[in-house]
């Protein structure tokens, strides 16, 4: 007995010695952790910092530590400008100490959130880290933002081939490209609705939509750009250098639609009320976006040809890849359940008994083991 409860100390102390090692951090966009873990990586960084201040690798991941863990915190009541300016003293310190290195470049890009005044940083760190790929998806949105799409597919592709990328992500990605109309505009709210339909695209697919990252927007330079483009002009709410979020709110997507080029507008479901409810009456669920029109669509019948002849679906339940985005993979399935239990209710109705238990079971493999399983499958079951 004695034996035992002496390995079980000494196998708790191995496991616990293993945890407390410093781990390279990714974007919690990527891989979401609990605010504790970017709290313990942070002393571990800081701790090889102290061993070693010219080691610029742990000074990253000190500081993207700390950034995940402000941005993961619900008990930090620190403001976000409060949080960004402590955020830039790790950088000071940084440049202090490692200013000619790759990673001071990119932190200082990335401490001041994609202000282009300080687009020498994130150059210089293309130039330093040409085998790095931290700064991948940065160098996606520059390209974005110049409209420079050749160097977009460029860096989109070397992120695809270099990773970490998601496959369920790709996947669900493809799906909401693969469901628009032709030369569609497609608006986005974030990181895993954004980068890998840029991949996609990158790789041949669905380049005639236009993606519109909502927050990228908000860039004057970019929606100048964006808006000339269109042949839309420019709002008198959006000519200053301040955006006017209520404008943004209430009049960004009925102004887009406005383009004399008649090019349709969809926003991903992702995007999520903030950009639905001002527009609820006009915005009809084709799949995994929503399709503004001012005049009636039957959206069943897009859902219908979506899930049926244009979305690849066997992903969801037969996932042959490992998924270093796994939480998010599993995040999106749900946005399947409300197009899904439309067809469903569709195929009933029309005595579809085989279309109908075919997508009830993708259902119910999406529904299995979430808090909302129950109500799902009482939808199935009236």
């Amino acid at each position: 007995m004695k034996k035992t409860i002496l390995l079980l100390w000494i196998l708790s102390i191995s496991m616990y010695s293993q945890a407390q090692k410093p781990e390279p951090i990714l974007s919690f966009a990527t891989v979401l952790k609990p605010a504790a873990y970017y709290k313990e990586q942070s002393i571990l960084w800081e701790k090889e910092i102290l061993k070693d201040s010219l080691n610029a690798f742990a000074w990253y991941n000190y500081y993207r530590a700390n950034r995940n863990f402000s941005r993961t915190d619900p008990s930090d009541k620190r403001s976000r400008e409060q949080k960004d300016a402590d955020l830039r003293k790790i950088v000071d310190r940084m440049g202090k100490a490692v200013p000619n290195s790759f990673d001071y470049n990119l932190c200082k890009w990335m401490a001041e959130g994609n202000n282009f005044e300080y687009l020498s940083y994130l150059k210089k760190a293309e130039e330093l880290g040409s085998d790095r790929t931290e700064h991948l998806s940065d160098l996606v949105v520059w390209a974005e933002v110049e409209r420079n799409i050749e160097k977009r597919n460029a860096y989109s592709k070397l992120m695809y081939q270099k990773g970490p990328v998601s496959p369920g992500l790709l996947y669900y990605n493809y799906n909401v490209l693969a469901g628009l109309k032709p030369n569609s505009i497609l608006i986005t709210c974030g990181d895993n609705d954004s980068y890998p339909a840029w991949i996609q695209q990158s790789l041949g697919f669905r380049q005639d939509v236009l993606l519109l990252n909502i927050y990228l927007l908000k860039i004057k330079e970019y929606r100048e750009k964006i808006f000339k483009e269109l042949g839309l002009p420019m709002p008198k709410e959006l000519k200053v250098d301040s955006i006017s979020e209520k404008w943004f709110a209430n009049n960004l997507i009925s102004f887009l639609a406005g383009n004399p080029k008649n090019r349709p507008v969809s926003v991903a479901v992702t995007c999520g009320n903030q950009m639905i409810q001002p527009y609820e009456s006009n915005l009809y669920l084709t799949g995994l976006a929503y399709e503004y029109s001012t005049s009636n669509i039957n959206n069943i019948a897009i859902i219908q040809k979506n899930m049926e002849q244009l979305y690849a679906l066997d992903y969801i339940e037969n996932s042959f890849f490992q998924d270093i985005s796994e939480y998010y993979t599993y995040s999106t399935h749900f946005n399947y359940v409300v197009p899904m239990i439309k067809l469903y209710n569709h195929y009933v109705l029309a005595g579809d008994v085989q279309g109908a238990n075919k997508i009830k079971a993708k259902l119910v493999f999406i529904a299995k083991g979430r808090p909302e399983e129950q109500e799902i499958l009482n939808m199935l079951n009236p």
